[in-house]
């Protein structure tokens, strides 16, 4: 029988002082499966990670990789099996974006030994895939956060190892590049049989990549399985303190969680008069609740479906136009939009991230306004929330330049309708 265990941790107890943060975890993973590593944070997840990659020594228990103690393994030997993505990356001052990338072939080329050809193949192959070879002779100091993740893990797959662990790798990326690693990575991990253990914040995106979810709370496994076995009501309010839905991705078939921030709301009589909401993500709900509470008719979108505000605007009553998940908007979709812009009374764009797959709501909103529509933006830092390259940035301004009212809370907009 071909034995297919990659890793094993038994009964590890580890931590950084006498209190130990993860207390008698057992754990196998078996070659090419693709397992996400949840838990509220302090529950010891980048614990875990340290001891499985060896950076970390555990107070009790072992580890090991291959079938061989991971404590008897040279660190040589060990960087040529597994590479270990961390959540945090301090590189020497000066280096650029390449030579952090290329540092992943020191397993094989050694301190000081000379690149090859297949070293600069790798590291360019690494770079491609994860965005970043336009980076590469920027120095790493000067890179966004979002930017330096992307190059730190590139550095992870020119290691090219059987074994990745990542710590929260989709931290400082915007939603795009967010689904593009995980894609990514779920790509290698169908295609070339790399086994991935992945630290994620995020339930719904961990419930739609990873085959198995493994779920740490104060330092103690206590859910271990496919994400329809793991994603639950009760475990979400048990482990996270959150009241939620788990509904069901209708495209993947995977649970999708749900906030239940307003499940109840009690409206008054409507007020005849109608607002659209530009939003998604969580950033309407406290607007939309608002709304309609005040007796305000709405209408929301262009929303991709099983977003959270797509799912309160529904619990509303809310009119939603819905796009199908991770995909741009379509030309169907806005057409829509903009009949709802044209009935509605004034438009209020909630502070929802810019990219280039939800720019054409802010484009339509612009188009309403030079047709006389009143237009409401939320005080943000709108800078922060554009990832087309400024494209949204400018819109923005435009729409200020021409009148736009900006309101700080929803209580605020309700005084500025009036």
């Amino acid at each position: 029988m071909v034995n297919t265990e990659i890793v094993r941790a038994e009964d590890i107890w580890a931590g950084y002082g006498a209190t130990p943060v993860l207390k008698g975890i057992n754990l196998c993973i078996s070659r090419g499966e693709f397992v996400g590593l949840l838990g509220p944070n302090g529950s010891g997840k980048s614990t875990l990670l340290r001891v499985l990659s060896g950076v970390l020594k555990p107070q009790k228990g072992q580890v090991w990789l291959d079938g061989q103690p991971l404590a008897q393994l040279r660190a040589k030997d060990v960087a040529q099996r597994l590479a270990f993505v961390p959540q945090r990356e301090d590189v020497a001052f000066g280096f650029t974006a390449w030579e952090v990338v290329l540092l992943g072939r020191a397993p094989y080329i050694g301190w000081w030994g000379k690149e090859r050809a297949e070293d600069m193949q790798a590291t360019r192959r690494a770079m491609e895939r994860t965005d970043s070879l336009s980076l590469a002779e920027r120095a790493f100091g000067t890179l966004s956060g979002g930017e330096r993740q992307r190059v730190v893990l590139a550095r992870g797959l020119a290691q090219e190892t059987p074994l990745l662990f990542l710590d929260e790798p989709l931290t400082h990326l915007d939603v795009a590049h967010q689904v593009g690693t995980l894609s990514l990575l779920r790509q290698l991990n169908r295609e070339e049989g790399l086994t991935v253990l992945a630290a994620l914040h995020d339930i719904n995106l961990a419930s739609e990549f990873c085959d198995r979810l493994v779920v740490l709370r104060q330092g103690q496994l206590v859910a271990d399985g496919a994400p329809s076995e793991v994603i639950t009501p009760s475990l979400l309010a048990r482990v996270f303190g959150l009241d939620a839905w788990v509904r069901v991705n209708p495209a993947t078939g995977r649970p999708h969680v749900l906030p239940r921030t307003l499940q109840h709301v009690e409206s008054q009589a409507g007020n005849g008069r109608r607002v659209h909401v530009i939003c998604g993500g969580g950033t309407g709900a406290g607007w939309i609740g608002a709304l309609a509470r005040a007796g305000w008719h709405l209408s929301v979108g262009v929303l991709h479906l099983l977003d959270s505000d797509e799912e309160v605007a529904q619990e509303l009553g809310a009119e939603v136009i819905t796009e199908a998940p991770f995909t741009p908007i379509s030309a169907e979709s806005l057409a829509l939009l903009r009949d709802a812009l044209a009935r509605a009374d004034a438009i209020l764009v909630a502070p929802v991230a810019f990219g280039y797959g939800n720019l054409a709501n802010l484009q339509a909103v612009e188009e309403a306004q030079r047709a006389g529509k009143r237009v409401l933006l939320a005080d943000c830092n709108w800078q922060e929330r554009d990832f087309t390259s400024g494209q949204a940035m400018e819109i923005i301004e435009r729409l200020k330049a021409s009148g736009a009212q900006v309101v700080t809370t929803p209580e605020d907009a309700l005084v500025v309708l009036g």
